[in-house]
């Protein structure tokens, strides 16, 4: 029998701006097309991000409202089984929970693998039924972005070891490589600020931005007037914490030195168009965002929490600090401003040689294929009438053969 290319579909919660949200397309973006055909689903809502995916990925906003939506459920079935996809990849665990009940239900035959981003693991280890069930009743296979995560799914979950695998994720150079400089100074009126810092952190507690300011305020005064921060992230996904945080910088009499325009989705062009960054979350699983700092040649202070941030520490390509200290962070803000402009263009320069290296995306969609191989074959020892291929399904023109 001739086998078609492997179907693949990348499905999310949505499609706004977020890190689990922009892996899952760059996935869809850079797997090989000689190889694999690529559809995405968002299952509630659509989003800014959708006019980054590739024009050859077929998009379906499902507009779901809940785990048990039972037409949504039969829809999802009818799409994968139209498209004739051989592995749901889904992001996040209330997409996990309404992929796995559609498995449960037999409303989908494909292989499921769920890609674990969950950055709140110090808050909630906790495996309940809520996790439990649908991992072992419809996932496949579990692949987790740190070690921890990994360890959870195996310990706490009980997975099947041989059913996980952990993998950092990557970053997509050729964004960065073709954005156009954004004129911080000009467009947020920053003035001559010696140094624009950026911070690409959705307002919500897990990214302490209060740690951020209170470091800030306790810079001597002409230090902090030396900068400023442009901070890029959604100011209504927690109305209350971005609220206090206004407050917060009023109360410390810092308001001045910081913007927060909200969502963009011109990260890359914020980057470049910055001389170093920041990041001060609590706790993270990855963080993406310190390859997109590392991508685009910034010098950066950030809290020491995720995969990634474990793995460049001894780089020294940033200046990595402990969470929740102001103490600290401020002392890694001073030690950036110390250095001169030449100082930080090497430090920047160095994180960008060890993403060329170490977490360029090809790297990773590498690793992700051979996941993808293996599955399949799994399915095939199995008797999946799917996998490997849907010898009844459309097939695209121009397309290859496995």
């Amino acid at each position: 029998m001739t086998l078609h290319p492997l179907r693949v579909m990348m499905v999310t919660d949505t499609l706004d701006v977020g890190g689990a949200e922009q892996v899952a397309v760059d996935i869809a973006n850079t797997l090989d097309r000689d190889t694999i055909e690529v559809s995405f689903c968002a299952t509630r809502l659509d989003g800014k991000l959708h006019a980054k995916l590739a024009d050859d990925v077929d998009v379906t906003i499902l507009g779901r409202r809940s785990t048990w939506d039972v037409p949504k459920l039969l829809e999802f079935g009818r799409l994968t089984s139209e498209l004739g996809v051989d592995i749901v990849h889904s992001h996040g665990r209330g997409t996990m929970r309404f992929v796995s009940l559609c498995k449960s239900l037999g409303l989908v035959d494909a292989r499921h693998l769920f890609h674990d981003h969950f950055g709140r693991l110090h808050l909630d280890r906790s495996a309940g039924v809520r996790a439990r069930l649908p991992l072992h009743m419809g996932v496949d296979h579990y692949v987790g972005v740190e070690s921890r995560l990994c360890d959870w799914a195996v310990d706490s979950v009980g997975l099947d070891p041989a059913r996980v695998d952990m993998m950092r994720s990557g970053v997509d150079l050729g964004r960065f490589d073709v954005a156009e400089p954004t004129d911080l100074r000009s467009e947020f009126g920053l003035g001559d600020a010696e140094i624009v810092l950026v911070m690409i952190a959705n307002f919500r507690p897990q990214k302490d931005h209060p740690t951020l300011f209170r470091a800030i305020a306790e810079l001597d005064p002409e230090e902090r007037e030396r900068f400023r921060v442009v901070i890029a992230g959604s100011t209504v996904a927690d109305p209350a914490y971005y609220r206090g945080c206004t407050e917060m910088l009023d109360r410390l009499g810092i308001a001045h030195l910081v913007r927060a325009p909200g969502v963009r989705d011109d990260a890359p062009s914020l980057l470049a168009g910055a001389d170093a960054a920041v990041f001060s979350s609590k706790n993270e699983s990855g963080p993406l965002v310190l390859l997109e700092y590392m991508a685009a040649g910034l010098p950066f202070v950030a809290t020491e929490t995720g995969e990634i941030a474990h793995a460049v520490k001894a780089a020294g390509v940033g200046i990595l600090i402990e969470p929740r200290d102001y103490l600290e962070l401020a002392d890694g803000l001073g030690r950036l401003l110390a250095m001169s402009p030449e100082e930080r263009r090497a430090m920047g320069a160095a994180g960008r040689r060890m993403v060329e290296e170490q977490f360029e995306q090809q790297v990773v969609i590498q690793e992700m294929e051979a996941i993808y191989r293996r599955l399949v074959a799994s399915g095939e020892r199995d008797g999946l009438p799917n996998a490997g291929g849907h010898p009844d399904a459309p097939h695209r023109e121009g397309s290859s053969t496995l």
